[in-house]
């Protein structure tokens, strides 16, 4: 099995514009993104995939590889499968979102690692990580999901999920699901981080699907898949990134980098 691994970039994000070209650390954000990416060992090769000759002469400026994909892709996902049409001979193929400049190999090992264990069947893998600390629940950029006994997804939400009706059901639902007594009720919450898997058939028959009303009500495309039935695998990883939407994540960002940086001096 080849896996691809796809990072949609372009310019014209509407609430941080050229996002992807912002290079106050030294590099453009895209690079960061590439390069997290590439020190997956069970991706066999990366591309980006972008509308903009602009994005695609950055990318050549670092040695990646860029397919040019149309304006007119209504999202990420649509992107990403006109980029996998490029490629045939991958079967697994991974949306690394182009915003997430703190990419681990780790977590995305972990999400192909579990879509090729042996009898694993699931159409769509994405990725959760514990819940962070200092960051509100009810934060909405922060997408709170919740599975089953299994690992798949039931629902992915901006709200609250699972809701805790009092502090005695919450502390009787964290011990039975971490077998703790005293566990806190933080446990019940998982981070969704916005990277998914796809079985190559399945991608190309779900960018052709139209938005659903869940999907458009949260403003989360996984949820066009859940509402048609698809499960959802959902691995868990200890990744700590957080992607950049506005100015204020990506002042974030780049004061992180620069002290890691610092410390490798």
């Amino acid at each position: 099995m080849s896996v691809l691994g796809v990072i949609p970039a372009r310019l014209k994000s509407t609430r941080l514009p050229r996002k992807v070209l912002l290079a106050e650390t030294g590099k453009p954000l895209i690079q960061h993104v590439y390069e997290g990416a590439c020190k997956a060992k069970l991706i066999d090769r990366v591309v980006i995939a972008t509308d903009d000759e602009e994005v695609v002469r950055a990318c050549r400026s670092f040695g990646a590889q860029a397919v040019m994909t149309s304006p007119d892709c209504a999202c990420g996902t649509d992107r990403v499968a006109e980029a996998a049409r490029h490629f045939p001979e991958s079967t697994l193929i991974l949306n690394v979102q182009g915003d997430e400049p703190e990419m681990d190999g780790v977590a995305l090992d972990k999400l192909v690692g579990a879509m090729l264990k042996p009898g694993c069947n699931a159409l769509m893998g994405t990725i959760s990580t514990p819940w962070p600390e200092g960051v509100a629940l009810e934060t909405p950029g922060f997408v709170k999901v919740v599975t089953d006994r299994e690992g798949y997804a039931l629902y992915f939400s901006r709200s609250v999920i699972p809701h805790v009706r009092d502090a005695a059901a919450g502390n009787l639902a964290a011990q039975a699901l971490t077998g703790k007594a005293g566990a806190p009720v933080a446990s019940l919450y998982r981070k969704h981080v916005g990277l998914y898997a796809y079985r190559r058939d399945f991608l190309l028959e779900f960018a052709t699907w139209k938005p659903s009303p869940l999907e458009l009500a949260e403003s989360l495309e996984q949820l066009r898949a859940i509402e048609a039935g698809v499960k959802i695998l959902v691995a868990h990883a200890e990744y700590v990134g957080q992607e950049v939407n506005t100015a204020e994540d990506y002042a974030g960002f780049v004061a992180r980098e620069k002290a890691r940086q610092a410390k490798r001096r």
